[in-house]
């Protein structure tokens, strides 16, 4: 074989030296090669060798080779083959001197764009998109006169394109830079490309404003700049865009006029088929009749995630729209008839939610209308008496009232959500006009009656929630059995009773389609069902607050795919199984139940708060480790009981003089302060904790909730049996104010609160916050509000209302609070989190948690993202004191979920200026905030403080420390990190500690997204900081 080669390679070199082949390509494509490290399909290592070449010297038996007529490769395409290659160098394929077309799309091949690409003088196609280049565009970019098109969209490229004369790429039709990390200003050099065609610059770092000029690109149809930090008003670009049938300007930071009360006072180019100008900061009214014009050829209009306000017209003046989404704005009054009429209007897709937007929706009656979403807005009445020819239909969280026997008349629907409405009685027989039903949400209501038969017999329902309502009657076995298509099915906080019975799903059912199950917190009881070990694609299975019984059986080991089970508060007895699946379980809850015996191997990862408290029976394997013989075990307990009464007589005396001690401290504090404010006692020995002495010096002060303060405080929760006091010295442990409950899963006595041992977390301006264990082992944190934080009774009651039954995976539940006689007996009850804050594990401080990678840090952004998104838009308030130590980090997971908000609701306008105060000096207050003599939170005060969090996580440094950096004159971290961004060296800000993960180009790909998202956040101007929606979605994507 060698001897074969040898000669092939002679042949070779003879018919070179003949000049019959070009041997620089050969050789360059070789080398090529010799940088891809993996290549799946073998499509290029396998066919690229050098027996099989042409007479004329071309490789075209080369997969991805195409030669010219007189063998000179001239074009070379390697597209989505998933080709891994390291620090590829593409300099050598400039020796294919008729190079025309290079694309190497959607691979992942690394490296720089080489210096020399001014060498590909024939280029005329350029496309590497979809890859890992990193660094610079390189300048000579601009010298490729023959270039037509360039796509290096979607790779890692930074840094600042106004050192790069794109004017040289007089050929160029299309260019596409989306979706890297460019930064700085657009170069007005683009403005002169005459023939552009596709122009794409979208999801970037762009600042400053839109250059004038591209309304001489006279063959301009397509301009992308979405997604950057563009700034600047809207003024006469879009009607001067003659040819632009495709504008997309969203997820800027665009405003209107200030000249104008109207968002587009120039109008709009009759050429503009698609406009999108959501997600910026445009503000005033919309146009009426009499500027109809403008929007002649208009067929897509998206103008959500604005500030735009006023009266909706009925635009029954545009002709040609098929889809307006005006969601997420502030438009105010009805919604126009027009819109929902087919005689006037071609509309297809109408998004008129999260406005402010009031009145009835008697009826729809276009037959174009497909998607109509009018949630989130004030809506009341009845539901429609008719849909139209409407298959995407969300009325959700609207007043709607009513019963739902309107629903006999309405269209063939396949997504239907009606939930967080007022909607009451049960659901009636809907069969016949359902039958394509899709999704259906009738969450957060109050319907009742038992559940239907029918809602098994939608054959294409994917996902069925009836959670939050008032359902009775037993669990429908069916959907188990005769829906073929449901993935998703929540009936959870519902009063559903009984057993589930066993079942056993037909021959033709298809057991892995059931993804998700939730029946948490009815009233079903009987044994763990048999045939859920039959459903073997579920992944999601909660049964938690019910009345379960008996063991587990053997068959839940069948479901391999499961990911999350919680059998929590039920009656559950016996061993937990030793065969459920190990590889796929990532959350588990036992607890408070009756297991007993040994914990199985398999579970024995999961954190003692999946199995404890509860379960007395249930043991770790290594406790018998630690067991002696019986001899050995009674000598050990006979010295151990010595211990504990020889301790026991020395704790009755210690407390006996300090009991005596603080008597007489008490005695002589009487005579001096006419009104004493203890808060906590430990009534086994009277010994007295005041509240006055917890707080002195310590007014105005912040400390990260979680922080230690040197003491554990073993006391009860009660008020100090002080003279002014209104409860008897008989019945010390009784709690003489009101318990009252915002969860309604959680109950326990007042007394059991008043026994609880306490350990203080610590201290803030408005209170002291503990750790609390009652009798029932359940743990909460417990935060005392010191005397004159608290609003008056009525108001705060009200106030709390807003908190009931919250339940998202990423905000601490607030499970109640207690209103105690005198002022300073005020105390907010809420989870108790474990391990610890994102501060603890974050900052470089003595008793650092531990240290956090990167893929745990992106995911604690997305996960404050997500319970803020929640709070905002599901909750409509403001969480009011985000920072890092107020983001508690869960379980080994590490899921991140957002305590302490909401607290401004709850606190006097002096409380909550004091709070925001605090947030000024740990450096997460916003430049409005710091400018109101009276502030109040606001959600663009939210994105601010996550904003800061977001730069915390990419530094490792902690915003409140002064002087972030002293060698950039002891800059502050946003102004610091804003410097270095504007510099294009934002990575000189990375935290040290992932200096080692930031060799895999899509981790610096992901810290340069997430670096994006943070300082836009940070925007001095709140009217230019996104929103958290957008905050939310951007941060998943990455």
């Amino acid at each position: 074989m060698k001897l074969i080669r040898v000669l092939l390679m002679a042949t070779l070199h003879f018919a070179l030296s003949l000049g019959q082949l070009p041997s620089q390509d050969i050789l360059a494509l070789l080398e090529f090669k010799k940088g891809i490290k993996h290549d799946p399909t073998g499509y290029v290592i396998q066919s690229w060798n050098l027996e099989s070449i042409d007479t004329n010297g071309c490789p075209s038996s080369w997969n991805g080779i195409m030669c010219d007529g007189v063998g000179n490769v001239a074009a070379l395409v390697l597209d989505n083959l998933g080709l891994s290659a390291d620090d590829v160098d593409l300099s050598v394929l400039s020796n294919l001197t008729m190079l025309v077309k290079l694309s190497l799309s959607n691979n992942s091949i690394s490296g720089k764009l080489p210096c020399n690409i001014a060498d590909f003088k024939n280029l005329e196609y350029l496309d590497l998109s979809d890859n890992l280049f990193s660094s610079h565009l390189p300048p000579q970019i601009g010298q490729l006169g023959s270039l037509k098109n360039l796509s290096i969209a979607g790779n890692n490229l930074s840094g600042s394109l106004s050192d790069i004369t794109l004017s040289g790429l007089t050929s160029i039709k299309s260019l596409d830079l989306s979706r890297n990390s460019f930064s700085g200003v657009l170069p007005s050099s683009l403005t002169k490309l005459r023939g552009l065609v596709y122009l794409n610059l979208s999801k970037n770092g762009f600042t400053g404003n839109i250059p004038k000029g591209f309304e001489n690109l006279e063959n301009l149809e397509v301009l992308d700049l979405h997604g950057n930090v563009l700034g600047g008003e809207l003024d006469s670009m879009l009607l001067l865009l003659t040819t632009a049938s495709h504008v997309d300007l969203s997820g800027n930071m665009l405003v209107t006029s200030a000249a104008s009360h109207k968002f587009l006072p120039n109008g709009i180019s009759e050429s503009v088929q698609y406009l999108n100008l959501s997600g910026n900061q445009l503000s005033g009214s919309i146009m009426s009749g009499d500027e109809a014009e403008m929007f002649g050829n208009l067929k897509v209009l998206d103008l959500s995630f604005n500030q735009l306000s006023g009266e909706l017209p009925g635009f029954h003046f545009v002709y040609d729209l098929q889809v307006l989404k005006l969601g997420n704005n502030r438009f105010s009054g009805f919604i126009p008839s027009d819109l929902l009429k087919g005689d006037t209007l071609v509309l297809t897709e109408l998004d008129l939610s999260a406005n402010k937007l009031t009145g009835t929706v008697n009826t729809i009656t276009s037959t174009a209308l497909r998607v109509l979403n009018l949630s989130s807005n004030s809506l009341s009445g009845e539901l429609p008496s008719a849909t139209g020819s409407c298959t995407v239909l969300d009325l959700s969280k609207n007043r709607f009232e009513g019963n739902l026997s309107r629903m006999h008349r309405w269209g063939d629907i396949e997504l239907l959500d009606l939930s967080r409405n007022r909607l009451t009685g049960p659901i009636p027989e809907i069969t016949p006009q359902f039958l394509r039903l899709n999704y259906l949400n009738l969450s957060g209501n109050n319907l009742s009656g038992s559940l239907p038969k029918l809602l098994s017999q939608f054959p294409k329902l994917t996902v069925l929630d009836l959670s939050f309502n008032r359902f009775d009657g037993p669990f429908l076995t069916a959907l188990l059995t005769l829906s073929p298509s449901l993935k998703e099915l929540y009936l959870q906080c519902n009063a559903l009773s009984g057993a589930i019975d066993s079942f056993s799903p037909p021959l033709s059912y298809n057991t892995s389609n059931l993804h998700v199950l939730d029946v948490s917190y009815n009233q079903l009881s009987g044994p763990f069902p048999g045939g859920f070990g039959s459903l073997v694609g579920l992944q999601v299975v909660d049964m938690a607050g019910n009345r379960f019984s008996g063991s587990l059986p053997i068959s839940v080991g069948n479901i391999t795919t499961l990911s999350f089970l919680d059998l929590s508060h039920n009656h559950f007895t016996g061993p937990l199984p030793n065969n459920l699946p190990k590889s796929s379980l990532q959350i588990f809850n036992a607890s408070y139940n009756d297991f007993s015996g040994l914990i199985p191997e398999s579970l024995m990862s999961f954190p003692k708060s999946s199995f404890y408290p509860g379960n007395s029976g249930l043991e770790f394997p290594n406790a018998s480790n630690i067991q002696m013989g019986n001899c050995k075990r009674k000598n050990l307990r006979t010295f151990m009981n010595v211990v504990i009464i020889v301790s026991c007589v020395l704790a009755v005396a210690i407390l006996i003089s300090l009991s005596v001690f603080v008597y007489y401290m008490h005695k002589s504090r009487s005579r001096t302060v006419s009104n004493p404010s203890g808060l906590f006692n430990r009534r086994d020995g009277n010994l007295v904790i005041s509240a006055e002495d917890l707080m002195n010096s310590r007014v105005g002060e912040s400390l990260e909730p979680e922080k230690k303060v040197g003491v554990a405080i073993a006391a009860s929760f009660s008020p100090a049996k002080t003279s002014h006091l209104s409860w008897s010295s008989e019945s010390p442990d009784q709690l003489p104010g009101e318990l009252y409950f915002l969860d309604d899963t959680v109950s326990f006595a007042p007394q059991e609160l008043s026994k609880a041992p306490a350990e203080v977390l610590g201290r803030s301006s408005h209170g002291t916050s503990y750790k609390a264990t009652l009798e029932c082992g359940m743990v909460l944190t417990v935060k005392w509000l010191r005397e004159g934080v608290a609003k008056e009774k009525k108001d705060f009651a009200k106030e709390a209302k807003k908190f009931v039954n919250i339940r998202h995976p990423n905000v601490a539940g607030l499970r109640g609070y207690y209103w105690g006689p005198t002022l300073h007996e005020k105390l907010i009850l809420s989870d108790y989190i474990s391990p610890g804050s994102l501060a603890c594990f974050l900052y470089d401080r003595a008793g650092r948690t531990g240290v956090l990678t990167w893929p745990q840090r992106l995911k604690i952004a997305v996960d404050v993202s997500r319970g803020l998104n929640y709070l905002h838009l599901d909750r409509e308030f403001p969480h009011g004191n985000l920072k890092a130590s107020n983001v508690m980090l869960d379980g080994q997971d590490l899921n991140a979920r957002i305590a302490d908000y909401g607290l401004h609701l709850l606190m006097t306008q002096a409380g909550t200026t004091q709070q925001i105060l605090d947030a000024g000096a740990l450096g997460y207050l916003s430049p409005e905030l710091a400018a109101q003599k009276k502030p109040m939170p606001s959600f663009k005060s939210d994105v601010y403080a996550l904003g800061v969090i977001l730069l915390e996580l990419l530094t490792g440094k902690c915003a409140g420390e002064s002087g972030v950096m002293v060698s950039d004159g002891g800059a502050s971290l946003t102004d610091w990190v804003e410097s270095k961004v504007g510099e294009g060296r934002g990575s000189d800000c990375y935290d040290a500690l992932l200096l080692p993960e930031m060799g895999n180009p899509l981790t610096e790909k992901q810290m340069k997204e997430v670096m994006k998202v943070g300082v836009r956040c940070i925007c001095s101007s709140s009217g230019r900081r996104p929103d958290i929606k957008t905050v939310y979605e951007d941060l998943s994507s990455i």
